[in-house]
């Protein structure tokens, strides 16, 4: 186990990430039960993944963002782009190829459908290498203006 593999900035602001996903969490549990007393919006399944996602996908953006994603001891944190690339390639394959088949749906019968997820998972991975992309270009426009 590695203790010191984030420094303590890093560590500090994944903590405060974390409270704030999981607040956020709440809210979007105590939303969703507001939103049920009258109208079922989607399958079991697919309510659970989204009201997963959302605080995933928030507490995973910030992180990259603020820095704290990735350890400052990594030797080569670009590797993680192209690995991350190539499942949103898979991702947005997989969408396009169900389109092309005519079995891609999202909603049936007003409700959002299990067949959706993919389209969240694509989202998810889509966002997290274009945030990782965006991080990496700043974090080398800052090193070349120290230059």
């Amino acid at each position: 186990m590695h203790k010191d593999r984030y420094d303590e900035f890093q560590v500090a602001k994944r903590h405060r990430l974390g409270y704030q996903a999981f607040f956020l969490t709440i809210v979007l549990i105590f939303v969703n039960g507001f939103i049920k007393m009258n109208y079922i919006w989607a399958e079991p399944l697919m309510e659970t993944l989204v009201l997963l996602y959302i605080p995933m996908l928030y507490m995973t953006v910030m992180a990259i963002w603020q820095g704290a994603y990735i350890s400052k001891k990594e030797k080569n944190p670009n590797v993680y782009i192209p690995m991350l690339g190539v499942a949103v390639l898979f991702n947005w394959f997989v969408i396009g190829y169900s389109l092309w088949d005519g079995v891609f749906v999202l909603v049936v019968d007003g409700k959002l459908v299990n067949s959706a997820s993919i389209l969240f998972t694509a989202t998810f991975f889509t966002l997290i290498v274009v945030t990782m992309i965006i991080r990496r270009a700043a974090d080398f426009r800052a090193l070349r203006a120290e230059w």
